[in-house]
């Protein structure tokens, strides 16, 4: 899923502009980035970003993917 797509699924769950659900899915990434840091990361956490933004489990592929490249 790119960016993008995943921003307007934010929206369209959220009921936000695409700034604000912008910094919903930075603060989500920064989350799971500390939770990786001090290696108390786990595959649930990245099932609890999906739910909090209110998009499905399939994009927790993108915060594997936005982790691994930062």
């Amino acid at each position: 899923m790119t960016m993008d797509k995943l921003i307007e699924n934010i929206c369209s769950a959220c009921h936000c502009g695409k700034c604000k659900a912008q910094r919903y899915l930075d603060s989500e990434i920064q989350n799971l980035r500390e939770l990786r840091d001090t290696g108390e990361l786990r595959y649930d956490d990245l099932e609890a970003a999906c739910s909090n933004l209110g998009v499905d489990f399939d994009c927790t592929e993108y915060f594997a993917t936005a982790l691994s490249l930062s």
